[in-house]
């Protein structure tokens, strides 16, 4: 929702009707998918494990002889297909996505004639620029114009034209017009001066502000355009660190999977046998995860500063290590606290 909500203005302020938001919604959310994934893997794993403990079938497994890594299994499986699935998801469907995202964005806010323009009215985008259009047409076609433009008191001139598109470049929306004439005060005469034209164009970039930039940003880039920015080009130059980094970061965060799994595993199977439930461990758990992504997303910004980037692959690992070691050596405690045949 806070990310939808951030294109509400498409809505409001350019005419689009709720079909475009709704698809313009849908573009964002694999940018949400390489977090989502993980936590939701983690919520179900953490939820399957607690139903086998309260049912006692974790219990029955353990004392047939069934080892910790025989009911890791599948959730490992799963963990797998997920950490798969966010992979491709930062590589090829995020970016792929918000190309499409900034390019519908750019192409509505070009397309503003159809929702400020009004055919047979005068309208005025600023002081001293006044638009008249005969007939407005979907795409940015328009016929029959008439601009008085005076912005420039000193330099005021009119154009007619015959018609006119409306599109968006990298300077900004420009107003190309064809056949046509542009009528001005001479100055040295004061007498009317006639330049006719076939094709001529009119920058109207001042009257559209929150126009579609055309630069591509961080979730925009593919793996390759990450790792190798473009310097001749301000942006990437000023923005290396980051572009990088967001690189190395697509690559670690599918290991965050492997890590709230055995920290689930770990919180439910591994540690002595409880009689109580486990919802301290399971908030525990909870708590931890958050913190480590928390501190994934810390890590990724030192190492945009600093070049570190190492660190982001070993927050993941290194915590997947020490949570597997210790869910292999917690078996000698849970064997000895389970409740024997009688007491069962």
């Amino acid at each position: 929702m806070t990310q939808t909500l951030q294109r509400i203005d498409i809505l409001i302020e350019n005419g689009s009707g709720l079909l475009m938001f709704i698809w313009l919604s849908v573009l964002i959310i694999p940018s949400l998918l390489s977090v989502i994934i993980p936590f939701a893997l983690f919520g179900a794993a953490l939820y399957a494990l607690h139903r086998l403990h309260t049912d006692s079938e974790i219990a029955v497994m353990f004392a047939a002889g069934v080892g910790r890594w025989r009911i890791a299994a599948p959730l490992l499986g799963m963990t797998v297909a997920a950490a798969g699935i966010v992979f491709w998801v930062n590589l090829d469907l995020m970016p792929h996505s918000y190309r499409l995202l900034k390019q519908e964005v750019a192409d509505i806010r070009a397309d503003f004639a159809s929702s400020v323009l009004r055919a047979g009215q005068f309208t005025s985008l600023s002081d001293g620029f006044t638009v008249y259009v005969d007939q407005v047409s979907p795409g940015g076609q328009l016929t029959g114009l008439l601009i008085n433009d005076y912005r420039d008191k000193e330099k005021g001139k009119v154009y007619m034209a015959q018609r006119g598109l409306l599109r968006e470049t990298s300077s900004g929306p420009i107003l190309f017009l064809s056949n046509g004439n542009i009528q001005r005060i001479a100055k040295n005469t004061g007498e009317p001066d006639f330049v006719r034209f076939e094709e001529t164009a009119v920058n109207i970039s001042d009257f559209n502000n929150k126009r579609g930039e055309l630069q591509l940003e961080l979730t925009e880039r593919y793996l390759s355009e990450l790792f190798n920015p473009d310097l001749s080009n301000p942006w990437d130059r000023r923005n290396a660190g980051e572009l990088i980094a967001e690189g190395h970061n697509r690559l670690a965060s599918p290991l965050y999977a492997f890590a709230y799994i055995f920290l689930a595993l770990y919180a439910l199977v591994g540690g002595a046998y409880s009689r109580r439930g486990y919802t301290i461990r399971i908030a525990l758990a909870c708590a931890a995860a958050g913190a480590l992504r928390i501190s994934g997303f810390v890590t990724q910004g030192f190492a945009a500063q600093t070049a570190q980037n190492w660190l982001q692959y070993a927050i993941p690992i290194g915590a997947t290590i020490i949570l597997a070691a210790l869910l292999s050596h917690s078996g000698r405690a849970i064997y000895g606290a389970l409740p024997s045949k009688g007491g069962a």
